[in-house]
């Protein structure tokens, strides 16, 4: 899992690193955050953040309709990392 998340990393246009702690409305955050044109997004997300996966993809599907996106979860790290 490590080396494919290290692998995606490198791979990004941007990357941009929010603790969850700034979030309270996913869908509010992610319709301001994201950019408006985006066709793909890689969210990896803590392990402890696993059940909001859903609720996740459901905001963004909701704030960008084109978008594809990717949830990947990584046991290692503290922070929502967005891959545009």
């Amino acid at each position: 899992m490590v080396y494919t998340v290290e692998t995606l990393i490198e791979n990004c246009g941007k990357i941009k690193k929010v603790p969850p702690s700034l979030i309270t409305n996913y869908e509010k955050f992610l319709n301001f955050f994201l950019p408006k044109n985006l066709q793909s997004l890689t969210v990896i997300l803590p392990y402890e953040m696993m059940d909001e996966s859903e609720k996740i993809r459901e905001a963004v599907m909701k704030a960008r309709p084109s978008c594809v996106v990717k949830i990947l979860v990584d046991k290692d790290s503290k922070e929502i990392v967005f891959c545009l």
